[in-house]
């Protein structure tokens, strides 16, 4: 189960870099084929406009301003143009730089003369010269590129491409980031879980030695609690002795699991300096195939919060458990009468370190979800909370 868990996590990863890729390609062929309409679009333009200059040229009948025609409609493109004679020899051009464009191609210098013809190199690279005619003679060249809004439109693929792997490069490292942080979490936490679980029984173990030492007549009593104590350690042991394998599932009455825990509980809670009920609700025999050692560590985590989430006001708590409504899973609902859960902290109880409490290190409910999801196939989450009145968690199992 837990092999098939990381899997479909693998498998997810692998769709999204999928389908990144995917949105990349089609983005480029976009706009690569929305360069390529404007391109021909301006070269059909410019073409329109110089078939034109070409017809009054050759009609002598037409008395229209040529230069009006050539400076107003031609030369006001907002493409770099450069116009040659019959020889292929710069004569004019236009939007090549403020420097060029003013100054008689006669008068430019020598870097001004190589800059122009790097750039008429470029351009004639680009498109085909459109040539001019006057009565069957070709009287020069129009060379021509393209202008600045397709050159950049023309870039933005790249750009576009080093952007998103800029951003899942910083994504990639952020989250490296967050997983180490929690693996931090995770490991302080089972080491203070660890010294935690262990504690409780050794100490209890230490009083009862103690008891004897003084009170030798108490032996029978102090060696059923001492069993008691010895049985939880092996609890303990087993418990986490199962964490990071597959645990074998077997088929369990859940109504004594939840017994046992409601019988652990109820032998600690005397010992509170507040009063707890703590009560169990189960009106049928339910069966499922689950660890019994794990699911008690997970309904003892519940429980411990609900009694923390009470604090130190009197309270209620209730185990409940049952079919759903369709009857394809089993419920284990832990509801208790505390402070609830904030909107804010909904989205943050199951983080690995988070914890509402001071002395808390956030792995209990963590841990918990762990368990039932990657090692039962089931659910845990937060079914309801009310601010200041209530929460419920639920249990799903599959039947």
């Amino acid at each position: 189960m837990k092999k098939s868990f990381y899997s479909r996590r693998g498998n997810l990863k692998s769709i999204i870099f999928l389908f990144g890729f995917l949105l990349i390609i089609t983005g480029i062929i976009y706009t690569q084929s929305l360069v390529s309409q404007l391109k021909q679009k301006a070269s059909q333009d410019l073409q329109f406009k110089i078939k034109i200059f070409e017809q009054f040229i050759n009609d002598p009948s037409n008395d229209l301003d040529f230069s009006f025609l050539l400076n107003e409609v031609i030369d006001k493109a907002d493409y770099p143009l450069i116009y040659t004679d019959s020889n292929h020899r710069p004569q004019n051009c236009r939007n090549i730089s403020p420097e060029l464009d003013t100054m008689p191609l006669t008068e430019l210098s020598k870097s001004d003369s190589l800059k122009l013809w790097h750039i008429f190199e470029q351009i004639r690279l680009e498109n085909n010269p459109i040539p001019i005619e006057a009565q069957g003679v070709i009287l020069g060249y129009y060379y021509y590129g393209y202008s600045p809004v397709i050159y950049k439109l023309n870039n933005l693929p790249y750009i576009a491409v080093f952007a998103g792997v800029l951003f899942i490069l910083l994504g990639y490292l952020g989250f490296s980031h967050i997983r180490k942080s929690e693996q931090r979490f995770v490991w302080v936490g089972m080491a203070k879980e660890t010294a935690h679980q262990l504690g409780t029984p050794l100490s209890a173990l230490s009083g009862w030695v103690e008891l004897l030492t003084m009170h030798p007549d108490k032996l029978d009593m102090a060696l059923n609690e001492i069993r008691h104590d010895i049985e939880r350690l092996n609890k303990v042991t087993n418990r986490f002795s199962k964490i990071g394998s597959i645990p074998t599932l077997q088929k369990e009455k859940l109504n004594d699991i939840i017994s046992t825990v409601v019988a652990y509980f109820h032998r600690r809670l005397p010992n509170m300096q507040k009063r707890i009920n703590l009560y169990q609700n189960i009106k049928e025999d339910l069966y499922v195939n689950l660890n019994a050692d794990l699911f008690e560590w997970v309904l003892e985590n519940l429980i411990k919060n609900a009694i923390d989430a009470i604090g130190d006001k009197n309270g209620k708590i209730v185990v409940s458990a049952g079919y759903t409504h369709d009857q394809s899973s089993i419920f284990v609902d832990v509801t208790d009468s505390g402070k609830g859960i904030s909107t804010k902290e909904k989205t943050l109880i199951f983080r690995p370190g988070f914890s509402s409490k001071k002395r808390g290190w956030g792995l209990g409910l963590s841990l918990s979800k762990r368990i039932i999801e990657e090692y039962h196939d089931g659910k845990l989450f937060l079914k309801e909370s009310k601010p200041g009145r209530m929460s419920t968690f639920r249990i799903l199992l599959k039947v």
